[in-house]
């Protein structure tokens, strides 16, 4: 199953205008995560500003060493000055609990790190911007509601402007993220209920890139259903090589080294946001 691409629309040049003008007059920085929502928000915040902007990259055990590398690199790329930060969501019980509220756990803890340190260094009071857009309200985002409570602003999201658009943004402005898949966190590879552990997170960074390199796909994902259960999702026209008996053969064994007991391929295949079908009522 895929989905359709979105149509760009018509005023995407006046949303450009309003979103510079919309940052020009506020004091920001930006929390960068290193995909394309939050580098076309850096992006931006460089165009609209005469002093290098300030981004905060907040790491932990659900980050990988490639998000950390990608993130520095595309920082230099942008053109902003990237601070990175040890972020403490493990020690919050109901992030590591993993219920359906994690990410509202999660951001509470990050954002508010973000928002002190920024204050800290600026001398003042100072807007955090997060990459959130028109089309994250779709979806299930509790990590929204904490940002909301701290008082990260949302430029994208206030002014209309969707993920479709993002991309477009990000092509004009030459940013080598612009096609790239989104990628949440390694936490979203566990199913609620089970408890966030930083040895099953290394175990599903590395069957990522397993899979990865086997297969030679730009995305997948290692999702765990229960312990010891993997499920890979793969990219619809992925899902025939990963089938055949030479791939499995190669596969599977590296797979069960890193300790999976059962090895599964999920048929539909991958999308965003498949995972929370099981919050629907």
């Amino acid at each position: 199953m895929t989905n359709a691409p979105a149509a760009l629309s018509d005023d995407l040049p006046a949303k450009r205008v309003a979103l510079l003008s919309w940052m020009r007059p506020r004091p920001c920085v930006v929390a960068f995560s290193g995909g394309v929502d939050s580098a076309t928000l850096a992006k931006a915040l460089v165009e609209a500003k005469d002093a290098k902007p300030l981004g905060y990259f907040a790491v932990s055990a659900t980050t990988t060493a490639q998000e950390r590398r990608d993130a520095l690199r595309l920082a230099e790329e942008v053109g902003i000055d990237l601070r990175v930060i040890e972020t403490s969501e493990f020690s919050e019980p109901r992030f590591v609990e993993n219920s359906p509220r994690r990410c509202y756990w999660c951001k509470k803890v990050r954002f508010d790190a973000i928002q002190q340190l920024a204050n800290e260094e600026s001398g003042g009071a100072v807007a955090v911007l997060d990459g959130s857009n028109a089309d994250d309200a779709l979806d299930y985002r509790p990590g929204a509601q904490a940002a909301r409570e701290i008082g990260v602003l949302s430029p994208f999201a206030e002014l209309g402007i969707t993920k479709a658009e993002i991309r477009a943004l990000a092509r004009a402005w030459g940013l080598s993220v612009a096609e790239r898949p989104s990628n949440p966190c390694l936490a979203t590879r566990l199913a609620y209920g089970l408890a966030l552990e930083e040895p099953v997170l290394r175990q599903v960074e590395s069957a990522e890139l397993v899979i990865q390199e086997v297969l030679k796909v730009p995305t997948c994902r290692a999702r765990i259903d229960a312990p010891g259960i993997l499920r890979i999702e793969l990219p619809e026209d992925a899902i025939g090589a990963a089938a055949s008996c030479d791939v499995r053969a190669e596969l599977v064994p590296r797979l069960r080294e890193l300790g999976f007991k059962f090895v599964s391929l999920d048929l539909e295949g991958f999308f965003t946001g498949k995972n929370n079908r099981i919050l629907e009522k």
